[in-house]
């Protein structure tokens, strides 16, 4: 993921001097929350589906399935994140970024946000820019943020 990159150049960071590093942060660290318990409902999924028949449950046959509970309880804690996510992610083009590093994570944050197989070519734009910005950095000795 193009967050990864530039959450390696993070060492020694200062998030004062540049406003906008530590709302990147925040919305990546939610970002890669909401990826793993979206693994985990669809782990949970095709297990309930296999072992129960899930698809072919009532609603109150699929209560009593042991793994309803934590299926439950995970797209309430993924409709919340998404929702934290859209706050900021709509509030982040207004914030500018003091740094290098500033720019790279607001690039990063661009391009998880643009999903592969709903725009490919955007999403490798955005990639493609964060890790061309990524090493000019490392070039320059720019890796100060």
């Amino acid at each position: 993921m193009a967050g990864s990159a530039a959450l390696a150049l993070s060492a020694g960071t200062t998030s004062s001097a540049d406003p906008v590093i530590p709302i990147c942060q925040n919305w990546l660290r939610l970002n890669a929350e909401q990826d793993a318990l979206t693994l985990r409902w669809q782990e949970l999924e095709s297990f309930v589906g296999r072992e129960y028949n899930w698809f072919r449950l009532s609603e109150a046959e699929r209560q009593l399935v042991p793994e309803a509970a934590e299926m439950a309880a995970i797209d309430q804690s993924v409709d919340a994140l998404f929702n934290t996510r859209q706050d900021i992610l709509s509030r982040l083009p207004d914030i500018k970024a003091a740094s290098l590093y500033g720019v790279s994570l607001k690039l990063s944050v661009a391009a998880a946000s643009v999903l592969p197989d709903e725009n490919a070519e955007a999403h490798a734009l955005l990639k493609s820019t964060l890790n061309d910005l990524i090493m000019l950095m490392e070039a320059g000795g720019s890796l100060q943020k």
